[in-house]
């Protein structure tokens, strides 16, 4: 039998040669096994700060891609670390300053500077920090790297299911999931924070949009999540159809919240998009006038945060729907349940 634990091999390395491998293309990052590279700017400071202080950060993992028979050449794949190494990346390339609102040592010599700015004695502490890296040889397969990779992780309370989810599967469910949520209304929305992002929380979202294209509103449980992806991740059959009718509801939305600024605030958070989302389908499919839904919402929208709303039912009891168990297909029911009866009422 072979202990994956004794064929996986340690070596320390300083960041230069890591960084002048990753500049001659040694190393690649592989991203069916990452998370999003999308850290926060105080995550990056912090991880400079950690190498200037001497301090250990986790290690990184390669996998050994096949040799190439004609050059000998060998490629390294990145399956955990993405985040660190393109960071110090960044920074050695002048992407961004220490700021020193983000450090413990706000005195210290390397704060609020760009790495050129760095005095040589600190860029020389970069340059000669050691790090960990084990390397995966080549004959263990992607199966093999995907259940080692959801091992490595699954006692992490760092990740969410949406990121051990990213490491499981890659195949066309996944990759519909984040067209969707690639859309750029979604920024110009500003829906997600860049924190959020790096959670993939606008991937999960994504997926419940086109879960609810295929089996209608469900409960958005990572179990539930999972059997979707499992289910459509070699054949979606449907997969240009419903990204089409996901970006024409969407580019529905967009006209709403481009004509009134209200609607747009109200709307612009997952709770009521994914309502908004899923009434204005079913509206479409009765055939509702469109043109009648903006003053509908606007009142809809006074009469939820007035005092008033105990006085109509519709409102408070969508109201109270998004306030406990939002993702559950219940409260899901009942938002858009009540707010499709309120547009047309």
């Amino acid at each position: 039998m072979n202990i994956i634990n004794e064929r996986v091999q340690p070596a320390r390395l300083t960041l230069s040669n890591l960084i002048s491998d990753i500049n001659c293309g040694n190393y690649f990052i592989d991203n069916s096994f990452q998370r999003r590279l999308v850290w926060v700017e105080k995550q990056k400071v912090r991880l400079i700060e950690t190498i200037l202080m001497g301090y250990p950060m986790p290690e990184f993992y390669l996998w050994q891609q096949p040799v190439n028979p004609e050059t000998g050449a060998q490629q390294h794949s990145v399956v955990d670390g993405q985040q660190r190494m393109s960071s110090i990346s960044q920074f050695i390339g002048g992407e961004w300053a220490l700021k020193s609102m983000y450090l413990d040592n706000k005195e210290a010599q390397y704060s609020g500077k760009f790495w050129s700015d760095l005095p040589n004695e600190c860029k020389g502490r970069i340059w000669n920090y050691v790090v960990n890296i084990r390397t995966i040889p080549s004959d263990i397969n992607r199966d093999g790297i995907t259940k080692l990779f959801k091992r490595l992780n699954e006692t992490d309370k760092s990740l969410n299911p949406q990121e051990i989810r990213n490491s499981e599967f890659n195949g066309l469910f996944i990759n519909a999931s984040e067209e969707v949520a690639n859309n750029s209304l979604f920024k110009s929305w500003n829906i997600f924070t860049d924190n959020e992002k790096r959670r993939m929380a606008d991937v999960t979202f994504g997926s419940a949009l086109l879960i609810y294209q295929r089996s209608g509103i469900s409960n958005d449980t990572p179990s539930n999540i999972n059997k979707v992806y499992d289910l459509y991740n070699d054949v979606y059959e449907k997969k240009d159809k419903d990204l089409s009718n996901t970006n024409e509801i969407l580019g529905f939305v967009d006209d709403l919240f481009n004509k009134n600024k209200k609607i747009a605030k109200f709307f612009s958070s997952v709770v009521h998009l994914y309502s908004l989302f899923v009434a204005i389908d079913y509206l479409k499919a009765d055939g509702f006038d469109l043109d009648k839904v903006t003053p509908k919402l606007l009142d809809f929208i006074e009469i939820y945060k007035s005092h008033e709303i105990t006085s109509y039912p519709l409102i408070l009891e969508y109201q109270n729907a998004s306030q406990e168990s939002t993702r559950s297909k219940k409260s899901r029911e009942k938002r858009v349940e009540n707010l499709v009866d309120w547009i047309t009422s």
